[in-house]
Formats: C-alpha cells, structure tokens, sequence
C-alpha cells in the first residue's frame, strides 16, 4: 500500500489539513471544529490514507491550538514513528499578517515575527498548496509561541 503525506494547518480556524500523494494534493479538507476534536478526528484519517510523514505549521496562531498540535503530532511521533516536519504559518498565507488579539497581527519581517496594530482587519487567507514543497520544512519541530511581554 502506498505511503502518503499529511499536511496540517492547525494554529487558525477553520483548520486546514490535506493528504498527499507523490508530493501532490489529492484530497483536501476545511474544518470548523475547535482544535482538539479536529485533531481528535485526524487519527481516522492517518489510519486510512496510511500516513508516514506529517507536514504542519507550528504558529504563530492560536496559543492552545499550537499546545494541542505539538503534543498531539508528538505523541504520533513517538508512538507510531510517524515523521514530522514544521513550518512557520506564513507559508500558507503568502505572509500575510495573522489575527493574534484585538487589533495585534503577527507579521514576518525580515525572518523576524513582530506584532504589529492594524486599524481594519488585513486579508489573510490560508491555503494549502498543490504541490508538497519538503525543502521549506524543518524537521526540527517546536511549538513557535509568540507571545507580547506581560507588562
């Protein structure tokens, strides 16, 4: 049976996740669940597409939903020997500044992630792309918290 490929958006809502075939989007889903049932609901989906490596965004975005990410595609990891590679969430979202709270956006500037105040709410859309670029990944996957100081 042929291996495939997980790639996971889970650090925004909806939560994006896709299987790969060969390096190529074959199915695609978009789902409204909060984080933890959604990842819940992933150990169908890796059983049944035969997952041997996952590909994820490891934030910024959703505090909890980067926790829950980490410590669930760990336990993957360790239990089941399933591979995992990270990138940061910019990937998907042609860099766009990402929601952190109230009017706060991270955004990537020169390989720096800064908040930045917006006065309307920037376009940022995420998407999964056609083609499984591995070269942008790390395998040395940590939760990417980006935190303002506590003043």
């Amino acid at each position: 049976m042929q291996k495939n490929d997980l790639l996971l958006l889970s650090s925004i809502s909806p939560i994006l996740y896709g299987i790969y075939a060969q390096g190529n989007l074959f199915k695609a889903y978009r789902v409204q669940l909060k984080t933890l049932d959604a990842l819940s609901a992933l150990h169908k989906v890796i059983e049944e597409n035969n997952i041997r490596r996952i590909f994820y965004a490891n934030g910024p975005g959703s505090f909890t939903a980067i926790k829950l990410t980490h410590i669930f595609l760990q336990t993957l990891h360790i239990l089941r020997g399933i591979e995992l590679f990270c990138v940061d969430s910019f990937f998907f979202n042609n860099n766009a500044p990402i929601r952190a709270f109230g009017n706060q956006y991270f955004q990537k500037k020169n390989n720096e992630i800064i908040l930045t105040s917006f006065e309307e709410e920037p376009k940022c859309e995420f998407v999964l792309p056609q083609h499984l670029d591995e070269h942008a990944f790390d395998f040395k996957c940590e939760p990417l918290y980006v935190l303002p100081a506590i003043g």
